[in-house]
């Protein structure tokens, strides 16, 4: 067999060969593109979740669910640690928005804060909004909130949930 027969066979694994090598290479760049993301979604949302979140969130928790306004306001310092939540929630909902956090990403990692502190500030929030007079405030805190999906397994405790979990 001459070289010239062989030569398109040799040309035809090369350009297999190149189109494999580059669609591996756009698979790596997308896998390191999403473990990035990642690390970077769970960076910014553990890094909102500070001590002083905490302390805040902890004081908003004794509040009842649906609590008024009144009840914010008259117990000391609940009002600065509402704020202290409302603030943390604004910044993660822009976030969000802008897609530099994903939404699943902070539903699991801080999804039940946000939930909860909702249901005790919202009329806190929509009492300030009138006396300030200010539309804009809390709305990204309530933007955030609706857009978090209805997730049926928060009815349960992790620990439930996922006990068949193995590693």
């Amino acid at each position: 067999m001459a070289a010239a027969d062989v030569l398109p066979y040799f040309q035809l694994v090369g350009q297999v060969a190149l189109v494999a090598g580059a669609s591996f290479a756009g698979y790596q760049l997308w896998q390191l593109e999403r473990n990035r993301r990642q690390a970077v979604d769970l960076q910014i949302v553990t890094g909102f979740n500070s001590h002083e979140f905490r302390t805040a969130f902890a004081r908003i928790y004794e509040l009842p669910l649906g609590a008024s306004a009144e009840d914010v306001r008259s117990s000391e310092g609940m009002e600065q640690a509402a704020t202290t939540v409302l603030m943390t929630f604004e910044m993660l909902g822009v976030l969000v928005y802008h897609r530099r956090v994903s939404l699943p990403t902070l539903d699991q990692a801080i999804g039940g804060f946000l939930r909860e502190s909702w249901r005790r500030l919202e009329k806190w929030v929509t009492w300030k909004r009138h006396a300030l007079p200010s539309p804009r405030f809390g709305e990204w805190y309530q933007w955030l909130f609706e857009h978090v999906p209805v997730n049926a397994r928060r009815e349960k405790g992790a620990y439930e949930v996922f006990r068949g979990w193995k590693a």
